[in-house]
């Protein structure tokens, strides 16, 4: 089969970027022919805020994408479509987290089909976590070509249905990338907590924040928060001084180079998502790799990917209290080792997104149809 991906990629950096090296390197491995279209520049300046969307890691996760995209360029947009007119591709694959790309993302879709190619939409998020009044517009517009749809998680899934009620949807995880994953997944039996990613108001530091006096009062612990700022550090460090948490919080605010990865993985002993909204997280993924277990808020479809008692806990989304009362559970408990042992004796076999594109790019073949056959083999 020949396939398209139209997505960020290496240059830019992030985890989305991550994701369409790890779909270009699967699908080629299963003898396809894979072509990337990612951009030359994802953000005005105006809507970034973070340092760089350029990724200098050692470690390159380079799927060879020609960067012809600007999202509020139609030249470029033109140059794009030329481009995968040319591949002649069987099947493109539009990666998709934000309605700011709803334009480009409509209009290629709209040229696509008319050239009779089959599309497949792999959504990241449904909403922005930062919402809009032109939102549901932009959605509307950029999904109507779309032939197939792949979420991460059910919530998602049924998100998206209101909007496309008609359209077939297949939920399936986000991968774990082999390049986060180290070679020892350690005991997990001391007391750091990780929080990992960059910081944006929604993914709720502050509710961690806010439970770790509750948590030190009882047992001696540390919590490290690695990851760059989007919002004001200076409110977090107000808040870390105000709870007198001075001594048992570390920052390390920058994005991550990719070798770092696993290293810092590797220092845990649980990560914590304490997400006030969330679709799913790749974050968990890199957690889960590496036999880290994970204490999330049940926000989204955080709980579909970390299994209460099982490879984490769960408590309710924006409850510090709630939180503070579950990593004490943990570690009063010795659960560490526990679930680090099941994460490492319970790696099954998962339905990808690569399934899913397989299914829909086989003329005339019934995509939930196949991927069952396949699940049965």
């Amino acid at each position: 089969m020949r396939i398209t991906i139209v997505g960020p990629a290496y240059p830019l950096r992030g985890g989305i970027a991550h994701h369409t090296y790890w779909l270009h390197r699967e699908l080629g491995a299963r003898g396809h022919a894979v072509q990337v279209i990612s951009f030359r520049k994802l953000y005005p300046r105006l809507l970034f805020p973070g340092t760089t969307e350029i990724d200098t890691s050692r470690a390159k996760l380079d799927p060879g994408a020609e960067p012809l995209l600007a999202p509020l360029n139609p030249i470029a947009w033109l140059r794009a479509l030329r481009a995968i007119r040319a591949f002649a591709p069987d099947v493109v694959v539009f990666q998709w987290w934000q309605p700011f790309f709803g334009l480009l993302v409509g209009t290629l879709g709209r040229a696509l089909r008319r050239s009779g190619v089959k599309q497949v939409i792999e959504c990241h998020n449904i909403y922005p976590h930062e919402s809009n009044p032109l939102d549901r517009s932009l959605l509307k517009f950029a999904f109507s070509s779309a032939d197939h749809f792949i979420t991460h998680s059910k919530r998602d899934r049924d998100d998206l249905s209101s909007l496309t009620p008609a359209k077939p949807i297949t939920v399936c995880s986000l991968p774990r990338i082999d390049e986060f994953a180290g070679e020892d997944a350690g005991s997990r039996n001391g007391r750091t907590i990780l929080f990992f990613g960059k910081v944006r108001k929604y993914k709720g530091l502050a509710v961690l924040l806010e439970a770790m006096p509750r948590v030190v009062a009882k047992i001696d612990c540390r919590l490290l928060i690695v990851g760059e700022f989007y919002d004001s550090i200076d409110n977090y460090r107000d808040l870390i001084r105000a709870l007198e948490l001075e001594n048992l919080v570390a920052i390390d605010n920058r994005y991550v180079e990719n070798e770092e990865v696993p290293g810092i993985f590797a220092k845990a002993d649980v990560l914590v998502l304490p997400y006030v909204t969330a679709s799913q997280s790749a974050v968990a993924q890199i957690a889960l790799s590496n036999g880290l277990p994970v204490i999330a808020s049940d926000a989204g479809g955080l709980s579909e990917a970390v299994l209460d008692n099982v490879n984490g806990l769960i408590f309710p989304s924006g409850d510090s209290v709630a939180l503070a009362d579950r990593i004490l559970l943990y570690f009063s408990q010795g659960l560490g080792p526990v679930f680090s042992e099941q994460l490492r004796v319970s790696n099954k076999a998962r339905t990808t997104a690569v399934d899913v594109i397989e299914a829909l790019s086989a003329s005339g073949s019934n995509v939930s149809e196949r991927l069952n056959a396949r699940a049965g083999t």
